[in-house]
């Protein structure tokens, strides 16, 4: 074996490493979001669920614009810092911004709240909610940039357990209604970020005297051209909601909300490889003069797992609706095979931006976002009131798909990535037919959708799955 295909098997190793030790803080917090579920579609009417599906929308907009996303500029210099030193500045100085801006942003996001109709209790705790929100997005991404890639995961699943704990106590035990809901994220970002802050502290110490001005403006300068992407995919993936509520009302929201949860399934898919491939990908970019060679390796593998999970998951959604949905909710089974594509080109857009950051194109990240999301607005505004549900899901694909072409095409400006487009052309042949098989809601179609799904994942990915096999053996024989 070279050198280079012997670094290449070593990076791919560790990278697959660090996807499972993640993945444990992403699966199971899914699993816990999929168990309550039942809880909160039974016990919030469809009006309150569309209402808390907003509020979760309009902060996921305000936390990057305010925070001008400096955790992605923390997760990334912390990764590249040679001293102690370093690590406390960024820390530290990071740490005091979005204190600072959390304290700040409290009557503009309390102004917010009231526009979208929400009551004052509500609005004052969707102030709360935000800081809360926004600790804990940064401290997670010290963790990770300090390798404390465990800690991180634990981190995660605290905030799903205790999220799960509080809800169950807030509108089942005793019915709040949307006000426990709220409460109950907000508590369990706090106590998950606290919980983290400790992690942190291990590794790196947190003082006030280490607060850099210096150091401050270094990761906004890297991390403040990434805002209008991050504003340009919340148009694409959440300004939808606001279209829907406006011309069709919030329990049609209630319904679109629904038909995105399995598409989530997915995202989780990819999320547990992009957290640590964003890692890699720095780190490879950091040390290699020729990294496109190994970030083609990588596309060609990710596009078999993405396009095996996908498979996969489309075989399991009428399984998932039967069990995990009440029947008020029904109608979103026939939003979510096109809200598939959406998510399936949606990863492929965060592969491109992991490359951007490693390669500290941030300023280019942007472009394809807005056009993206120019996209999304004109086709959901054309045919909302004539497609309803549909003009939205259909509009959220077609702008992801745009996205990722663009930046599949600037990209080469930079670096020269291989594709195996045989392989893509197959892979978007057979997400089309179990789509048309999944809307057929008949057995053969059902079954035709596990043919696809086995097949296509023992072809495609039998060496991720011996491999993971063999780990698995190994660990039992220890």
């Amino acid at each position: 074996m070279s050198t280079i295909d012997a670094q290449s098997a070593s990076r791919n190793e560790q990278l697959i490493k660090n996807s499972f030790i993640l993945s444990l803080g992403t699966f199971v917090p899914k699993v816990i979001t999929v168990l309550i579920l039942p809880l909160l579609t039974a016990y919030l009417t469809i009006a309150e669920y569309g209402n808390y599906d907003l509020i979760l929308s309009a902060t996921s907009l305000i936390v990057p614009i305010a925070m001008l996303q400096i955790q992605q500029g923390l997760f990334r210099y912390l990764i590249s810092s040679r001293t102690a030193e370093q690590r406390e500045a960024y820390l530290a100085s990071s740490l005091v911004y979005v204190l600072a801006i959390s304290a700040a942003s409290v009557p503009i996001v309390y102004a917010v709240g009231r526009m979208l109709g929400l009551d004052s209790m509500v609005s004052l705790l969707m102030c709360a909610l935000v800081a809360a929100e926004s600790l804990y997005l940064l401290i997670g991404q010290a963790l990770r940039g300090t390798g404390r890639n465990l800690e991180y995961s634990l981190g995660v699943i605290c905030y799903s357990a205790v999220n799960a704990a509080v809800i169950f106590l807030l509108v089942y035990l005793i019915p709040l209604g949307l006000r426990g809901v709220v409460v109950s994220i907000t508590a369990a970002y706090a106590v998950a970020a606290g919980m983290m802050l400790l992690a942190v502290m291990k590794q790196c110490r947190v003082r006030l005297r280490a607060v850099s001005k210096a150091a401050l403006k270094e990761l906004l300068r890297f991390s403040a051209p990434i805002v209008p992407s991050s504003i340009s995919l919340w148009v694409v993936n959440l300004s939808n909601r606001f279209i829907i509520v406006y011309f069709l009302g919030a329990a049609a929201n209630g319904i679109y909300s629904v038909a995105n949860k399995i598409p989530a399934l997915y995202t989780t898919a990819y999320t547990i490889f992009s957290l640590s491939w964003n890692e890699m990908a720095a780190k490879v970019a950091d040390v290699d003069d020729k990294p496109e060679k190994y970030y083609s390796v990588v596309f060609e593998k990710l596009y078999s797992f993405l396009i095996g999970a996908m498979l996969m998951i489309i075989a399991a959604s009428p399984l998932f609706y039967k069990i995990f949905v009440h029947a008020q909710y029904y109608d979103s089974y026939y939003q979510t095979a096109i809200l598939y594509f959406g998510v399936f080109f949606n990863s492929l857009v965060m592969y491109y931006a992991s490359i951007y950051i490693a390669i500290k194109k941030t300023n280019r990240v942007g472009y394809s976002s807005v056009v993206g999301a120019v996209i999304n607005i004109v086709i959901s505004l054309a045919g909302v009131s004539k497609f309803g549900l549909y003009a939205a899901s259909v509009g959220t694909a077609v702008s992801y798909f745009a996205i990722a072409l663009y930046r599949a095409v600037d990209i080469n400006r930079y670096l020269r990535i291989t594709y195996p487009f045989r392989k893509i052309a197959v892979g978007l042949l057979l997400m089309i037919v179990s789509s048309m098989a999944y809307y057929s809601r008949q057995w053969p179609g059902f079954l035709l959708c596990i043919f696809l799904a086995v097949g296509y994942n023992l072809k495609e990915n039998r060496d991720m799955i011996v491999w993971m096999k063999n780990k698995l053996l190994r660990r039992r024989n220890r």
